[in-house]
């Protein structure tokens, strides 16, 4: 350690970088199966029209007249769906009336073409985040918030292919070939 100096990585030389980054990626596995999902995902948004894309876009579950729960969200970027918030009546819960609400709001997102669902728990609220494991989400993040405290976040991917993407992008590293 005695021989290392650090420097701006500006001064280090174009040619000499490349050939590291070679070698230090060497073992990484490349893969166009991302450009391929894109261009996929890309063809069939084409296809929905944006006059039928809603954005905020929100449902209510009501038992008969009585209203027990709802979740709404909206469009982030050009293909994410943000869940905002949802909530279930005390003595509804436990009764599958998230999770259809999460279905109905899956099914929206696949309809106008979203290529994920994202949305943001906080760590204690076990019984919405086991709901949306259940239901397919992955745990793509934490965070801090100051006003809510630590915070799960969590990533419904719509398509077959995204989801197998993912699967490919979370094993482990392997040697290339």
């Amino acid at each position: 350690m005695k021989n290392i100096v650090l420097r701006p990585l500006e001064s280090a030389p174009s040619a000499e970088m490349a050939a590291l980054q070679s070698a230090a990626f060497a073992d990484f596995v490349q893969s166009h199966q991302l450009a391929e999902v894109i261009a996929s995902e890309s063809a069939a948004r084409a296809q929905v029209e944006s006059s039928q894309v809603q954005s905020p876009f929100g449902l209510a579950a009501f038992r008969g007249e009585v209203l027990v729960g709802w979740s709404q969200g909206y469009r982030e970027g050009t293909n994410q769906f943000y869940m905002l918030n949802s909530g279930v009546a005390i003595a509804e819960r436990r009764r599958g009336v998230y999770s259809l609400l999460v279905k109905a709001l899956l099914a929206h997102a696949e309809s106008q073409g979203y290529s994920n669902v994202k949305s943001r728990h906080t760590a204690t609220n076990t019984a919405v985040i086991i709901a949306k494991l259940k239901l397919g989400f992955q745990v793509s993040g934490f965070e801090y918030s100051e006003v809510y405290g630590p915070l799960v976040q969590l990533t419904y991917l719509v398509g077959e292919d995204r989801r197998k993407l993912y699967e490919t992008r979370a094993s482990p590293i392997r040697p290339a070939q």
